[in-house]
């Protein structure tokens, strides 16, 4: 059954009542009005009182900030008293004053690791290059979205000689900020680095490939498209005559425009390391994709083609000649691709554990479902949404043996109904299911869902969105019986509000589809009603009189 609602630990329920009970506990204030006397006199008397938090360790006064922060914010007397020198972690919070946050973790909280300043635009940008030079110990540093002036980064390369995360996605840094973080032996920066983010950045492809050649222990640059970035390298190597240095980076991304053959090509011979692959948004080809296989370390790939109607590359001609090569897969992602073969992929990729397959052109038949492939898959996405048709056989050969599936996800497969399900539950019945979601579902019913939750299983989050036969009468239905046996699940439901057509079907090859659809005929094809939304006749057509919807 799935899982019943269980007590919190004696750490929150202590936590949350010294948050509602605040003032009391730590000023002696019954009222408010006392507390107010306190904040409003002239010589700030709070200040000196020093609280009960200044012997516990960092770990439970950093749950104890997240936890007042949730219930009622951070006002200034509680930061006087939660902001204290062991202070290890701290996240600076947008709904508290950021004047006495960073006041006071300058004054206090120098031996700081791990800083987060998210989404700060209120603040002018020249403060930073001060208050950082209190933090010598930074060891993880997120600045993600925060307008920042780039002689900031001066003082950080500088001072954070441990750093070895940094986050800058979407801030303003530019190359003479990325600049002060390019290090040599004569001017150590930041030399511990190991994770740079530079997403959704104005920086050049130059200055990031100078960044790189002096960080080449980096272990991951997270940047949308690096085919520029590994073109320049190339040139800046030939330029200094200096020798292909071997690079530590363990994820690779080309994704989102132009990707060079000869750039993906070098990133695999200085890159061997890589164990993370996302190529996407782009034209796949064979000159791409053939350097793959030489990368032993790769456990995870994302093949995506680009978002034109028509793609040059299939599933037979370019995906299985990569697979075929990689043993070690755990994890792949497939978009945009023709053709897709469940039981060759099966068969290849033995190992997976998180599988997903979106905007799939068109499936190969599967004859003989029922072999042991994708047993150790412990999530499954299936987004169709330029509406290929999915075989009912292909829907049990992934399932069937996946025993250790935990999160499903299905997107527009009108294949799946109630008989299907109820059959695929008899041969698996997913008894590690922690989450599914119904996108767009429109075969199934409430008798679906019934099923899903009478089962033994660890059901957690259950999402039914917008599919047609789920009204608001089944929705209650579920409430009920979810409150009846105690069930601790979270039930969200959208109702239907019309059909959203999936994508056209341009790019799916016509080759043969006429002897395939031929030959499964007499296989696993469901009842003509369920395919009725999806291909509504005209009324005037003659094919309306063979639906009768009542």
């Amino acid at each position: 059954m799935p899982c019943r609602p269980s007590p919190s630990s004696l750490r929150c329920i202590s936590m949350e009542a010294i948050s509602q009970n605040y003032e009391l506990i730590c000023y002696g204030c019954q009222e408010r009005k006392q507390m107010n006397q306190l904040l409003e006199s002239e010589g700030g008397d709070y200040k000196l009182v020093e609280g009960p938090f200044t012997d516990l360790p960092t770990s439970v006064i950093e749950d104890l900030i997240e936890t007042v922060n949730d219930k009622r914010g951070l006002p200034k007397e509680s930061l006087h008293q939660l902001l204290l020198p062991q202070l290890e972690g701290y996240k600076v919070y947008m709904r508290a004053s950021k004047h006495i946050q960073t006041q006071l973790l300058a004054r206090h909280c120098t031996k700081l690791k791990s800083l987060e300043f998210r989404l700060c635009k209120s603040i002018q940008p020249l403060f930073y290059t001060k208050f950082f030079q209190n933090f010598p110990c930074l060891v993880v540093l997120s600045l993600e979205g925060t307008i920042i002036d780039d002689e900031a980064f001066n003082t950080i390369g500088q001072t954070c000689q441990r750093l070895r995360d940094l986050n800058v996605s979407g801030s303003t840094i530019t190359d003479p900020g990325l600049g002060h973080l390019i290090t040599s032996k004569k001017n150590p920066r930041v030399p511990n680095l190991l994770t740079m983010n530079i997403l959704d950045t104005r920086l050049s492809a130059e200055k990031i490939s100078e960044f790189l050649l002096s960080h080449p222990a980096l272990l991951n640059l997270s940047l949308d498209n690096m085919s520029g970035v590994f073109l320049s390298l190339k040139e800046l190597l030939k330029t200094k005559k200096k020798k292909k240095p071997i690079f530590q980076l363990r994820w690779m991304s080309f994704s989102e425009g132009f990707v060079d053959e000869d750039a993906v090509k070098f990133a695999f011979k200085i890159c061997p390391f890589v164990e993370r692959l996302l190529i996407r948004q782009t034209d796949l080809s064979v000159g791409i994709l053939t350097p793959i296989p030489s990368l032993d370390c790769i456990t995870s790939l994302h093949l995506g083609n680009s978002s034109y109607s028509q793609h040059s590359l299939n599933f037979q001609d370019g995906v299985i000649p990569v697979l075929q090569n990689l043993t070690t897969l755990k994890e792949l992602t497939l978009e945009k691709i023709n053709r897709v073969d469940i039981l060759v992929l099966g068969e290849l990729c033995p190992h997976l554990k998180y599988l997903k397959l979106t905007c799939i052109g068109s499936y190969l038949p599967v004859f003989n479902p029922g072999r042991d492939y994708f047993t150790n898959v412990e999530e499954m996405i299936l987004l169709n949404t330029r509406g290929a048709h999915v075989y009912t056989k292909t829907l049990f050969q992934l399932l069937s043996a996946a025993r250790d599936v935990k999160h499903l996800r299905f997107q527009f497969v009108d294949t799946l109904n109630d008989e299907v399900w109820s059959e695929i539950l008899t041969k698996n019945p997913l008894r590690k299911l922690q989450s599914i979601i119904f996108d767009q579902c429109h075969s199934i019913s409430v008798f679906t869902l019934e099923a899903l939750i009478s089962r033994e299983n660890e059901l957690a989050d259950f999402c039914v969105w917008s599919c047609r036969f789920v009204m608001e009468d089944d929705q209650e239905i579920i409430l009920d019986h979810i409150r009846l046996e105690n069930y601790d699940i979270r039930f969200n439901w959208y109702p239907f509000t019309g059909e959203e057509a999936p994508m056209p079907l341009e790019d799916i090859e016509e080759d043969d589809m006429d002897e395939d659809e031929e030959e499964d005929d007499d296989e696993d094809e469901i009842p003509e009603f369920f395919n009725y939304w999806n291909n509504v006749p005209l009324p005037n057509s003659g094919r309306m009189q063979q639906y009768n919807l009542d």
